[in-house]
């Protein structure tokens, strides 16, 4: 079986370079993967992650929904992307938000594969929350649209008190949040960028991730953070829903300021049982999150079931 991903661009992505690093580390005996440009005439499927910059995908196509359908941004319209889908073989969602947008569209022809976490470098936390103030963990890149939710963020934070809480910031641009924090009066450590092979020692040093984004296709760290038995809190986007349980191995946030910030503030007090409820609930997500090894398989699992067992 040749699979091609199909990039239909020059542009070039550390998250695409990563996932291909994955599924040729983890193909199974037998598999060939290949990465182009345009597509490979004697590919047996092709994988297509940029399908609206296609005019045609041909009869061998399976797409992945990288996006969050519902985004304004004329980048990833919905009427730019709806044609390919509907052409596609299969659509791969990545998760269960997405797969029931386009079902609402008449596109039924999807499966739901979301990311993994690398189990290598992601390992489990031997404890829980420890006493003393609580670490807010954001990893993400600033973006000008704000669409990762800097307003809800610095609005929860307004709400929250430096003596019981700091944070962690990973991503690039992150300084204006973290100078603005700074100015609340809090703790906060800040990193531009950081090599993966220390995103474990990161999750450990985090309480609980912090995602106030208001699109999502992933986001990746919540798989990442569960696979580290960080309990998430997160808006509903992406695979919040799907991953993290409310009040069992995260919090899911209204995206009312007033509303959400009360209940992370609930975290700072030690006699609160739901500090050790959501550090045991990660502990047990992380059993049911998938790392990248499940993920790659799941992919050629469809591929052989799209291929009919023939070439």
């Amino acid at each position: 079986m040749l699979v091609n991903h199909v990039l239909s661009s020059e542009a070039r992505s550390g998250i695409f370079d990563a996932i291909f690093a994955y599924f040729e580390r983890f193909k199974p005996p037998g598999a060939e993967l290949a990465v182009s440009t345009a597509p490979l005439a004697g590919a047996d499927l092709h994988h297509f992650h940029r399908p609206h910059l296609e005019t045609d995908l041909g009869d061998r196509a399976v797409v992945t929904v990288h996006h969050d359908p519902r985004d304004p941004d004329p980048w990833v319209l919905w009427d730019r992307f709806a044609p390919r889908y509907a052409e596609a073989r299969h659509v791969v969602c990545l998760n269960s938000g997405q797969r029931r947008f386009l079902e609402e569209r008449g596109l039924t022809r999807s499966s739901v594969i979301p990311h993994g976490y690398n189990a290598d470098v992601l390992t489990p936390k031997e404890a829980g929350v420890e006493d003393g103030p609580i670490t807010l963990g954001v990893i993400s890149k600033f973006y000008e649209r704000r669409v990762k939710g800097e307003a809800l963020l610095m609005e929860i934070a307004r709400r929250l008190h430096p003596d019981s809480f700091r944070w962690l910031l990973v991503g690039e641009n992150r300084l204006v949040a973290a100078e603005a924090l700074t100015q609340l009066g809090y703790e906060v450590r800040l990193f531009d960028h950081l090599p993966y092979r220390l995103f474990g020692r990161l999750y450990h040093e985090m309480d609980f991730l912090l995602v106030c984004s208001t699109f999502e296709g992933g986001p990746a760290n919540i798989p990442e953070a569960l696979g580290t038995a960080t309990p998430v809190i997160s808006t509903r986007v992406g695979f919040a829903p799907d991953l993290v349980e409310d009040e069992e191995s995260g919090l899911l946030l209204s995206g009312d300021p007033d509303r959400d910030a009360k209940r992370i503030w609930r975290l700072a007090d030690v006699d609160d049982p739901l500090r050790a409820t959501l550090a045991a609930g990660a502990r047990r997500a992380r059993e049911e999150t998938p790392t990248w090894r499940e993920v790659v398989t799941r992919h050629f699992e469809l591929y052989e079931a799209l291929l009919g067992g023939t070439r």
